[in-house]
């Protein structure tokens, strides 16, 4: 984090404990805080509204808010921000209620020094950022998984996909639909998956074969009477494939 800045929003209506939280801050070099002050709420949301911060260190108690509603009303306001609390040696309680509502952490004061701050602050900071990546990631799997689902709308087939080594066959939603089967069967071992159809000991000796041969190809097999066709790749430990209803 060297040579880099981060830009603090200190919400803060006593004098003294401002004063402190800039002094503390102030004493970084790695990376440097460039602190903005505002004492109530009210001020609080005009500096949000006109510049982007890294992370909002707010007291609970302020004129014109107290407790929770202090948060509530900034991350109602200003959400997907990062806010550390500042309670009172009383409010403990309180500051772990925050965090349910919201906040990254909170800090007692009188209870930590400088460095206790900074080292506080850097990791609430790490690990919002790693939330805010993990929770890009878990969007971008989302929509390629939504992506998927309207592929197999589209072509009416049902996605397929059986891991050797762990002898672990998994079924999409509309692969599961298809076949007639329960979502509680979305995934099966590989002698589960051929039990289900009309005559497993051919479908067995299929799919042992091209477990032994890997490639691509299709082949053919019935359930409960209805005929259905697999397009199929084996490749790398696993027979990835769809399945129509012919």
């Amino acid at each position: 984090m060297a040579d880099q800045e981060l830009k603090v929003l200190l919400v803060e209506d006593n004098p003294g404990d401002a004063f402190l939280m800039k002094f503390y801050l102030g004493e970084s070099t790695s990376p440097v805080f460039n602190v903005s002050h505002a004492e109530t709420v009210g001020a609080a949301l005009d500096l949000l509204a006109a510049n982007k911060f890294d992370l909002i260190l707010s007291d609970m108690n302020l004129p014109d808010s107290f407790g929770v509603d202090t948060i509530k009303t900034i991350l109602g306001k200003f959400p997907g921000n990062l806010v550390m609390v500042l309670t009172g040696l009383t409010d403990e309680e309180v500051g772990l209620e925050t965090v349910r509502f919201g906040a990254q952490d909170f800090l007692v004061k009188g209870k930590f020094d400088g460095k206790v701050l900074i080292s506080s602050v850097l990791f609430a900071f790490e690990r919002f950022k790693l939330n805010k990546q993990n929770d890009s990631f878990t969007e971008q799997l989302d929509q390629e998984n939504s992506r998927l689902d309207t592929i197999q709308r589209l072509l009416n087939v049902g996605y397929v996909e059986f891991d050797i080594k762990s002898n672990t066959l998994y079924r999409s939603d509309f692969a599961i639909n298809m076949s007639g089967l329960s979502l509680d069967q979305r995934t099966s071992t590989l002698e589960d998956a051929v039990g289900i159809s009309d005559n497993p000991e051919e479908l067995t000796k299929v799919i042992q074969d091209i477990i032994a041969k890997g490639g691509t190809g299709s082949f053919n097999y019935k359930r409960s009477g209805k005929d259905f066709k697999m397009l199929y790749e084996c490749f790398e430990g696993k027979i990835s494939g769809v399945i129509q209803l012919l």
